[in-house]
């Protein structure tokens, strides 16, 4: 079994072990590649052998071994059997394909012969391709010399021709030049020429002889072009003079169309062309003044017929006249002139509308004629509205038409002797103008056109608007002083009340006062963001007087009570025009301490004058108990009287008294406030104050009273009238407000 299991371990014995089948099977696989065999190591086989032999013993392995041979010699002689067989069967089917072989053997030698012919066609044909190549290539080169040659040869024609074209000059030319009517298409003729002129004074094309040639004949059309040009220019402008032409009309529809002309002029003649632009300049300069004249002319007699005069201040010299007070009723109200001929001096009344109609239309004189009056202000906005625009019109024509780039002189020629009249004109009407309301509106209405001119990016009148502003300014400023100045001339000189049965009622100074501040805080611009230095000062000074003249007449009136009703009317009226004109704070504050100073001694006042007893008690009495401590007082029993300096006797008094008579004096204070105080509501509100005051007051003496009797009550405790009785009574007058 050991020899056995050894053998099965070599592969020879698997092969035994399976059969014929697989035998065959391997040597036909061994016939279609070669076998491999890995070596096998026989030193342990030959030993056991010889030891074997040597012992003369019967060995199973040897046996086994000589009956392997044995199989394996039978297999292969059948393996070479069947190998003779296969190879004679080959051998019978290859002389049976013998004629097919034979065949296929001429097939493929007729084959060779023809891909043979086919290789020495296509060697023929590269061949024939490398030669046609050559040629392309020869005449790619012979192209692009052609192309070259063209392309210098059209070069040379172009500039042939140029030069024919700018020397030779035809008779077409001369005839159109010469002959033809001057229209548009006369500008493509010109320019022609012009073309042919630049050339001719090029300093090379001077040497040539066909250029020197043509020269004179060019000289003679150009001085036959300038002398044409001119008599046209001329022609058309003489046209501005007719009367009732639309001169924007013209320029921008007509002698726009010909601005080549000018330019044609200045390059080749410029005498010719100075003398063109001096006749437009004298031209345009007297329509513009003739025009210009007779709108304004015509626009005064639309302006009210009674302008602010010197008599118009806020204190005019007239009142120290016997009829000074009704004099200067009249110059307020406008007594003996229509007030429709005159208007509103100190009062704004509408004339502030101006600023938002500063872009509407100029007014048309013959449109109002006989039909309505306009202030000043109105009139000036329109013929400056009129005059901007005709100088940003007549600005960018000749900026367009002279080829000006901007400059201002021809401008400033045009236009000088129309802004020369226009300032002189200002400057007479300021020389008698007293209207503060009107200069200021004049200003913001330069303002606006300076701003106006400015989006426009036209800069042609700066300097006619500075002087304009130099002009209204300084003179607003001395009619605003000399205001000042008659306000303190009328404090010095003691101006009387405005009547002797209403002393107390306010001044008729101090409503001009009230408007003419108004006006000017109303119209102040909102783009300095509020009064500028030019306001402000004269402004601070008028309110100064007015205050001093106010204090004066008040001073001058029968009593105290007189003098502070007075001057409360005064200070509320000038706060109720200012409240109407919705001012800011920075306006009314000044007037509203100053009310609230005199209406606090008006109440001081009208308490000492009814209840004097009870305020001159209070105020003597109330240091002597101020330091005493009730609680204190009352848990220490200290305290069995009065504390030194509070005069009982009197107090008592004061307690009767008031109860006896604060329902009359109430009473009158309330009808002496309703019939000195103008305004309703200000007397109403004066009215509560006093009243407040005195319930304030009463307070005091009941608390003097506790402070003094801590133990207990005194004996006349019972009259004291109680608080909620008084205010009980400062409801009522409130609920018949």
């Amino acid at each position: 079994k050991a020899a056995r299991s050894q053998l099965s371990c070599f592969p020879w014995s698997r092969v035994h072990a399976g059969g014929g089948r697989q035998m065959a099977a391997a040597a036909a696989s061994a016939a279609d590649e070669p076998p491999h065999f890995e070596p096998i190591d026989f030193d342990d086989l030959h030993e056991l052998l010889a030891g074997a032999e040597a012992g003369g013993q019967s060995d199973p392995v040897s046996e086994a071994l000589e009956k392997g041979v044995q199989e394996t010699k039978r297999v292969a002689a059948s393996v070479d059997a069947r190998l003779e067989e296969l190879e004679e069967e080959s051998v019978a089917d290859y002389v049976a394909s013998f004629q097919h072989f034979e065949e296929l053997h001429q097939e493929i030698q007729e084959t060779d012969r023809i891909l043979e012919k086919m290789e020495k066609m296509l060697g023929t044909f590269q061949s024939d391709l490398s030669s046609i190549s050559d040629e392309i290539r020869t005449l790619q080169g012979d192209s692009l010399q052609m192309n070259m040659k063209l392309r210098n040869r059209r070069a040379l024609q172009s500039l042939m021709s140029e030069y024919v074209n700018s020397v030779v000059v035809s008779p077409t030319l001369v005839r159109q030049i010469c002959e033809e009517e001057i229209n548009e298409s006369y500008l493509d003729c010109l320019s022609e020429l012009n073309k042919k002129l630049e050339h001719v004074k090029q300093q090379e094309m001077q040497k040539l002889p066909s250029c020197a040639q043509s020269t004179p004949q060019l000289e003679n059309l150009r001085a036959k072009a300038v002398s044409r040009v001119k008599d046209f220019l001329l022609a058309k402008i003489n046209q501005l003079k007719k009367p009732k032409t639309n001169l924007q009309i013209l320029q921008n529809n007509v002698l726009v169309k010909f601005k080549f002309f000018t330019q044609f002029l200045s390059e080749h003649h410029p005498p010719v062309a100075r003398e063109v632009q001096q006749h437009y300049v004298e031209t345009m300069s007297t329509q513009y003044i003739k025009q210009f004249r007779t709108y304004v002319s015509s626009l005064q007699k639309l302006e009210l017929e009674y302008g602010p005069s010197r008599n118009d201040l806020l204190v005019s010299g007239e009142w120290q006249t016997s009829g000074g007070a009704r004099t200067l009723f009249n110059n307020l109200i406008g007594g003996g002139v229509n007030l429709s001929s005159k208007g509103n001096v100190f009062s704004l009344s509408g004339r502030d509308a101006i600023l938002k109609e500063l872009e509407k239309d100029p007014i048309l004189a013959h449109a109002h004629r006989d039909k309505v009056k306009f202030y000043h202000e109105q009139l000036f906005r329109s013929h400056q509205m009129l005059l901007m625009d005709t100088a940003t019109s007549e600005f960018f024509f000749l900026d367009e038409f002279f080829d000006l780039r901007g400059d201002h002189g021809l401008f400033v020629e045009v236009f000088g002797k129309t802004t020369q009249f226009f300032l002189d004109s200002l400057e007479n009407f300021l020389a008698n103008c007293w209207d503060s309301v009107g200069l200021l509106l004049m200003i913001r209405i330069v303002d606006h056109f300076r701003r106006c001119m400015q989006r426009r990016e036209v800069s042609c009148l700066d300097s006619y608007l500075d002087a304009q502003q130099l002009m209204i300014r300084p003179r607003l400023r001395m009619v605003l002083e000399e205001n000042v100045r008659s306000l303190r001339k009328a404090c010095q000189q003691n101006l009387p009340p405005v009547a002797n049965t209403h002393p107390t009622h306010p001044h008729l100074v101090t409503r001009r006062y009230a408007e003419l501040a108004a006006s000017l805080f109303a119209l102040s611009s909102p783009e300095v963001g509020g009064l500028t230095d030019d306001l402000q000062q004269p402004l601070m000074a008028m309110q100064q007087e007015v205050c001093n003249l106010c204090k004066a007449i008040a001073s001058k009136l029968d009593s105290v009570d007189s003098g502070l009703v007075f001057l409360v009317n005064n200070y509320d009226l000038v706060l109720t025009v200012f409240h109407e004109r919705h001012l800011p704070r920075t306006a009314t504050a000044g007037f509203e301490e100053l009310l609230r100073e005199q209406v606090q001694l008006f109440v001081e006042n009208q308490l000492s004058r009814h209840f004097p007893d009870l305020v001159t008690f209070v105020k003597a009495t109330e240091p002597h108990v101020a330091d005493i401590d009730e609680t204190a007082a009352r848990s220490k029993h200290a305290q069995q009287g009065p504390p030194p300096g509070v005069d009982v006797a009197r107090m008592e008094q004061v307690v009767k008294v008031f109860g006896q008579s604060w329902k009359r004096e109430t009473e009158r204070v309330h009808q002496y406030v309703m019939t000195s105080f103008t305004n309703f509501s200000n007397g109403m509100e004066i009215l509560k104050q006093v009243l407040t005051q005195l319930l304030l007051y009463y307070t005091r003496l009941q608390k003097i009273i506790t402070k003094s009797f801590l133990n207990q009550p005194p004996a006349f405790a019972h009259e004291l009238v109680p608080s909620t009785t008084i205010l009980m009574e400062i409801k009522q007058y409130s609920r018949s407000f």
